[in-house]
C-alpha cells in the first residue's frame, strides 16, 4: 500500500550518477487490459532508448537493462488490474522498486536522476485517512479507511433505551421513562464523540471524520464533537445501520470525502488566485513561481500541473531555471537538465521548510500550473 513513508523513503534514493527509470501506468480491469501492456510500456519507452552517446558507458547499459526489463515484465502487473502501478528502476544503484496504487494515473515514462514522485505526493494528499462512524440510537460503528482499504471497525454498544409510549399515573410514568430515555440518549452522543477524539491520537489516527447514520442520530453526534473534530467534519450520510456493510460505508464516504476535497480545493485556488490578483503575498506561473523559489520565499507551493515541462539545476546552489541556461545566474555554477521544473520546484520547497498542495480537481489554475503562497513580499510581487 502506498504510504507516506514509502514515499520519503524513495525521495531519499540516490542513483549514485545512474539513470532512475519512473514509469507509472494506470491499469483497467480485465485481460484487454493485461493484453495491451506489452505495447503502452514500449510505446513510453521508446524516447528512453535514444540514450545520449555522452552518458558513460556503464551508465548507458544500466538504462538499457532497465528499458529491457521493464519491456518484458508486463505480466507482473495482473495482480493490479482495475488500479495502477509505479516501478523505480535503476540497476546500477540497485533501485527495484515495484509500488500498487489505489487509483488511476496518467501513463508516463520519466528519466532522472532520482526517482520522480510527484503523481505519488498528489495521491497521497487526495487519499487521505479517514473515520466514519454510523451511529444509532443504542450503537455506534466506527471504520477506519485509507487508500480505500478498511483498515479497522469496532463497534460500541450503550444501555437499552425504553420505549416511551404508553400512559402511566396521570401520564407521570411515561414523563420519567421519556426522561430517562433522552438521558441515555444523550450520553450516547458524547461518549461516541469522546471515542472519535480519542482515535486522533491513537496510531495512525485520521485526517477526515465523516458522520452517517439516521439523520436525527447523526445530527446528535456532530452536535458533540470537540472543536478539533469539528474542524476535521467533512460531512454526513443517511444510512441504515442494520443493513450496511462496510463497503456500502466506504461508498456514502468516499462521495462525502470528493465532494468536501473538492471544496476545499476550490477554495485554496480562489484564494490563491485572489492573492496574486491584489499583488499582495503570492504568485502564479511556472516563472515566477520560480523566481520566489529560488528566493526561498515561498510558504506554499500550489501545483495542478498534469504534464512535465522541462527544467535545470544548478549542481552547486540548487538554482532552478528554464533548461535553456547552462551556467547558473546565481553562482555561475554548472546547471543540469531535469525531467520536470515543477518537481524541481517541489523538492527545494520542501527543503526549504515550506508545503505543497497538488490540485487534482478542474479550476483555473491549471492554465497556468502552478503558484504559491509567499512568506513575504519579493520584488517580483
Amino acid at each position: 500500500m502506498l504510504e507516506q513513508a514509502t514515499v520519503d523513503r524513495l525521495r531519499q534514493m540516490d542513483g549514485q550518477g545512474f539513470p532512475v527509470l519512473s514509469l507509472y501506468l494506470g491499469l483497467e480491469a480485465g485481460p484487454a487490459s493485461l493484453r495491451s501492456i506489452p505495447t503502452r510500456i514500449k510505446d513510453l519507452l521508446s524516447p528512453a532508448k535514444d540514450i545520449p552517446d555522452s552518458l558513460p558507458r556503464h551508465r548507458r547499459m544500466s538504462l538499457r537493462d532497465d528499458i529491457e526489463a521493464l519491456s518484458r515484465a508486463s505480466t507482473v502487473f495482473a495482480s493490479d488490474l482495475g488500479r495502477a502501478v509505479a516501478v523505480f528502476r535503476s540497476s546500477g544503484a540497485g533501485i527495484d522498486e515495484y509500488i500498487g496504487l489505489p487509483g488511476p494515473v496518467r501513463d508516463r515514462a520519466v528519466i532522472d536522476a532520482a526517482p520522480y514522485l510527484r503523481p505519488l505526493d498528489a495521491m497521497l494528499e487526495h487519499y487521505r485517512r479517514f473515520c466514519v462512524v454510523v451511529v444509532d440510537r443504542r450503537s455506534a460503528s466506527i471504520f477506519r479507511f485509507r487508500m480505500d482499504r478498511l483498515e479497522s471497525w469496532e463497534e460500541t454498544r450503550d444501555e437499552e433505551i425504553r420505549k416511551a409510549n404508553y400512559g402511566g399515573f396521570s401520564g407521570y410514568e411515561e414523563r420519567r421513562v421519556r426522561a430517562h430515555a433522552d438521558e441515555v440518549l444523550a450520553k450516547h452522543y458524547r461518549e461516541v464523540a469522546a471515542r472519535l477524539d480519542a482515535l486522533v491520537d491513537e496510531d495512525p489516527g485520521y485526517d477526515l471524520l465523516i458522520v452517517g447514520g439516521p439523520e436525527v442520530h447523526a445530527a446528535g453526534v456532530v452536535e458533540d464533537l470537540s472543536p478539533r473534530l469539528t474542524k476535521r467534519l467533512a460531512g454526513t450520510f443517511i444510512i441504515d445501520p442494520h443493513t450496511m456493510t462496510p463497503a456500502t460505508v466506504l461508498v456514502h464516504s468516499k462521495r462525502v470525502a470528493s465532494a468536501y476535497e473538492k471544496g476545499e480545493q476550490e477554495r485554496l485556488v480562489r484564494r490563491l488566485l485572489d492573492t496574486a490578483a491584489s499583488r499582495r503575498d503570492a504568485v502564479i506561473g511556472v516563472d515566477d513561481a520560480t523566481a520566489a523559489v529560488n528566493r526561498r520565499a515561498v510558504a506554499t507551493l500550489v501545483v495542478q500541473a498534469d504534464r512535465t515541462n522541462p527544467g535545470a539545476v544548478c549542481h552547486s546552489c540548487r538554482w532552478i531555471s528554464r533548461p535553456e541556461e547552462s551556467a547558473c545566474p546565481s553562482c555561475g555554477g554548472t546547471m543540469h537538465l531535469v525531467p520536470d521544473i515543477v518537481d524541481a520546484l517541489g523538492d527545494s520547497v520542501r527543503n526549504s521548510g515550506g508545503s505543497v498542495q497538488h490540485i487534482i480537481v478542474d479550476t483555473r489554475l491549471a492554465e497556468s500550473e502552478v503558484g504559491a503562497f509567499l512568506r513575504y513580499q519579493t520584488a517580483i510581487a
